[in-house]
């Protein structure tokens, strides 16, 4: 490391009174260095810890002013990551004495490769730990940036981090400034021709192997070679035979191991370029690149656990598991995905994984509820046609079904056309009784008039149905108007059979009863067992009339009420569903 060598015309900062004695309490030496030595010391006014430095005995007045300048820059710069200046006073001796907080902690350089001290900061990795610290430092640079402060000198060893994770960038000894109010004190990088800073990480304007000044990029170079090392071990530039260091920074960008990834690789390669211009055109950009590939790292690891749950969906999914853990695999599986991607949404292992858990937990649903498979579907990251054509089939055809069993059950609803019901049965059932009961009276019984009467019959139920759009609704209204009619019809082929055989007429009305019974007992046993009343009741009036043809209007009568009153029971009260 080189001094500055220009400072001659430089205003150098003021320093305060001469301190007594008894101002300052002065322990252990804690740290020395080629122009001044830094020492413990208790600050008596305000009981509080500090250090002070002071020029070594043999230092140079170019190194006090040094170690002024750097003292006076800290001051200039209050920011929480430069250490604060509290004073400059003046020794018994004369010499100057600055004054600064102590601060508890080692050196980046000594735990930089320290894996315990990552794990014990919360990070994931060291690499990841690292570059925490790394873009506190752009952060500190930036500030000093926008204050018109170049560093000149960053590096591992001069980052002190905290024991409550401060982060300080320290030896503001070689800053130059580019304006501003720091070229006041300061050295202006126009005009520095001093070779300074650590070879190991130093920028070719630094070493004299470029004709432009340094400049806020220098620093962006800096920070590149502290990248660099972070990501490969070792600074760019190998300390040693001076001729081969200068030929390693000529040679700039380094080239940069196969192990580094691609994204991190890209940062070194722009932030390390030889010429100032091809560099990041600040250390903000510096830093946002940086934060950039840290989200990508996070994403990566993200979507790399997602993987695994992934894994067990698909097993799942295939073993047939329960359906709830099902879900639960899918749900942690897509949270993980979705934060992958939002993280970094150019993730495209994340974008697959997720496509995968959509498509594992659409086809686990598509035979068992397709409109959840459907709903399922519209997590997918991007189209997956193929299972949305299944999808829409299986919900095409659950639809299909759906609209059967509304059918089916429309045909059996009770409520539809109940009125309708109970006026055609009434007006049927009145029309049978009284001409079992004063048909005889009003018309003398033979097989013509019970033809007759039969083809008298048809004809109302024709009307019914064309009037009555409720009997048509329903399969059960379709089925009576039918089961009547057959009845009917099954009458009328009795009386026409029965009087071409000259079957005496009393014995054909007997089995006109007996037709009634047997047609409510096969309603009974094949459709609905409830009709069991109307049943009996007719085989009853069978016996009845076979014991007593005499009984027969009030026996075939009787039963043509209790049919009535049954199926009106049955099949005309609303339904409990």
């Amino acid at each position: 490391m080189a001094d500055a060598s220009r400072t001659s015309s430089l205003r150098p900062p003021p320093v305060g009174p001469t301190a007594p004695s008894t101002a300052l309490v002065v322990g252990d030496v804690i740290a020395e260095g080629g122009m001044g030595v830094v020492r413990a010391a208790v600050q008596r006014s305000l009981g509080r810890s500090v250090v002070i430095k002071t020029a070594l005995p043999h230092a140079s007045e170019g190194d006090a002013h040094r170690m002024l300048l750097e003292a006076w820059v800290t001051g200039y710069l209050e920011h929480p990551g430069i250490v604060p200046v509290y004073d400059i006073v003046q020794g018994e001796d004369g010499s100057p004495i600055v004054v600064m907080r102590r601060i508890r902690g080692r050196t980046w350089h000594s735990c930089i490769r320290d894996a315990t001290w990552a794990e014990a900061e919360g990070a994931r990795d060291l690499l990841e730990q690292n570059l925490r610290v790394f873009i506190r430092v752009c952060e500190i640079l930036e500030f000093a940036h926008s204050k018109h402060v170049v560093h000149r000198d960053v590096k591992p060893s001069n980052v002190m981090v905290g024991s409550f994770g401060e982060v300080y960038l320290l030896d503001w000894g070689l800053a130059v400034a580019t304006g501003g109010d720091a070229a006041e004190h300061l050295p202006r990088a126009k005009v520095v021709e001093d070779v300074c800073g650590t070879f190991s990480y130093a920028a070719p304007e630094m070493v004299g192997l470029l004709e432009v000044p340094v400049s806020e990029r220098t620093d962006v170079y800096l920070l590149g070679s502290v990248l660099f090392e972070l990501a490969t071990g070792s600074p760019p530039h190998r300390a040693g035979d001076a001729r081969l260091t200068l030929e390693s920074i000529a040679a700039t960008p380094p080239a940069i191991p196969a192990g580094v990834s691609r994204q991190l690789a890209e940062i070194l390669r722009r932030a390390l370029q030889r010429y100032p211009e091809d560099r990041h055109a600040s250390v903000g950009d510096l830093r946002r690149e940086v934060l950039a590939f840290l989200r990508q790292r996070d994403s990566e690891h993200i979507a790399l656990e997602a993987e695994k749950t992934l894994a067990d969906l698909e097993r799942a999914c295939a073993e047939g598991k329960e359906r709830q853990r099902v879900h639960d695999l899918y749900g942690v599986c897509r949270f993980a995905f979705r934060e992958a991607l939002r993280t970094w949404p150019e993730n495209a292992p994340a974008h697959t994984g997720l496509a995968r858990a959509v498509r594992a937990i659409v086809e686990h649903e598509l035979a068992r509820e397709p409109a959840v498979a459907r709903a399922l579907l519209a997590h997918a990251p991007a189209p997956l046609p193929d299972l949305e054509a299944r999808v829409n089939a299986a919900i095409a055809a659950e639809e299909e079904r759906r609209d059967a069993l509304s059918k089916v059950a429309r045909d059996h609803d009770a409520n539809i056309g109940r009125r309708g019901r109970q006026l055609f049965l009434m007006f049927m059932a009145f029309w049978w009784c009284a001409g079992q009961v004063f048909g005889d009276r009003l018309v003398v019984p033979s097989y013509r008039r019970f033809v007759v009467g039969s083809l008298v019959q048809l004809p109302m139920i024709a009307i019914a149905w064309a009037i009555s759009p409720e009997l048509r609704a329903t399969l059960f209204n379709r089925r009576m108007l039918g089961a009547v009619a057959v009845t009917i019809g099954a009458q009328l082929v009795l009386f026409g059979c029965a009087a071409a055989l000259r079957v005496d007429l009393g014995i054909t009305r007997l089995a006109q009863v007996g037709l009634w019974a047997l047609v409510s007992t096969l309603v009974t046993v094949v459709y609905e067992r409830r009709f069991w009343p109307a049943a009996l009741t007719f085989v009853a009036a069978t016996l009845a009339i076979t014991v007593d043809p005499g009984l027969r209007p009030w026996a075939s009568s009787v039963g043509i009420a209790v049919l009535t009153v049954n199926v009106i029971v049955i099949k005309s009260a609303p339904s409990s569903s």
